[in-house]
């Protein structure tokens, strides 16, 4: 079994607040270091609250892949094939349901539902942001065909206090803090960590030999999941008090300095 991150061969990570800068793009010499690890047969796997669609505009900015872990578990993607690994649904009824439920009894509640490739938020839900054609009316949010998350806004409650607001209201399913905004209600089970098991496996690597790295609440179970935990210097302090190693912000190339320490970039230092 490896020891050394030097030694290891598949590294998880997630994409907003961890390997994408503040402007959603990758820091310097960062996708040279990523390219330099997947040469020497290193798999360099997103694991991310985004769809696919979302997960892809990141993907091509540093060559990741060869899979993808998309809406926090929920969807495994093969980047090289353009394929679905495995998606994990709510049912229709149950879509439906919890979203006129929660409506009726608030009208404060706002929402957005995904499938594994399209994401659609009701009017109001994205706050001051409209866009012709991207907001839709609540109805068409049961109709996609397959429903990975349903998303939930409050416009008095940030996401903290709407996670103890859902617990008591919804229940059989997972409920994720997504941003400190809103939170995410996925089916029973699901979370990073189940999609990065499920990565490694179809990998053939143990996740013991895993490494991943993230900073936000729910990259906690994917880092519980593996060996070698790693943290950006930017995380949410309870990533922070988790893991035991730190390396630079997103904004400075964090992921870049945790690859050169891996021994997979132009620096072969050792990591312990």
């Amino acid at each position: 079994m490896p020891t050394r991150l030097d030694e290891l061969s598949l590294l998880f990570t997630d994409l907003d607040g961890t390997l994408l800068t503040t402007a959603e793009t990758v820091g310097p010499g960062v996708a040279d270091r990523i390219r330099g690890a997947r040469t020497r047969g290193v798999s360099v796997v997103p694991a991310t609250a985004r769809g696919v669609q979302g997960m892809l505009q990141a993907a091509r900015l540093a060559d990741l892949g060869p899979l993808a872990v998309c809406h926090n578990g929920a969807v495994g993607y093969h980047l090289e094939e353009r394929s679905l690994l495995w998606v994990r649904e709510l049912s229709h009824e149950f879509v439906r349901t919890t979203v006129e439920g929660l409506r009726r009894q608030d009208d404060g509640f706002f929402f957005a539902a995904s499938s594994p490739t399209e994401f659609r938020p009701q009017r109001a839900f994205l706050k001051d942001l409209t866009i012709n054609g991207i907001e839709w009316d609540l109805p068409e949010l049961f109709e996609l065909d397959s429903v990975v998350k349903v998303v939930v806004r409050h416009r008095d409650h940030p996401a903290a206090a709407l996670i103890d607001i859902l617990s008591r209201e919804v229940t059989g399913v997972q409920l994720i803090s997504g941003s400190t905004d809103w939170v995410e209600i996925v089916p029973k089970g699901v979370s990073k960590g189940l999609g990065v098991g499920l990565a490694a496996e179809l990998l053939g690597v143990e996740l013991e030999d895993a490494v991943a790295v993230g900073d936000h609440l729910n990259d906690l179970p994917m880092l519980m999941s593996v060996g070698h935990p790693v943290a950006v210097a930017n995380a949410h302090p309870a990533v922070l008090a988790f893991v035991g190693d730190v390396v630079p912000s997103n904004d400075r190339g964090g992921v870049g300095d945790l690859v050169s320490k891996m021994g997979l970039g132009t620096n072969t230092e050792k990591y312990r």
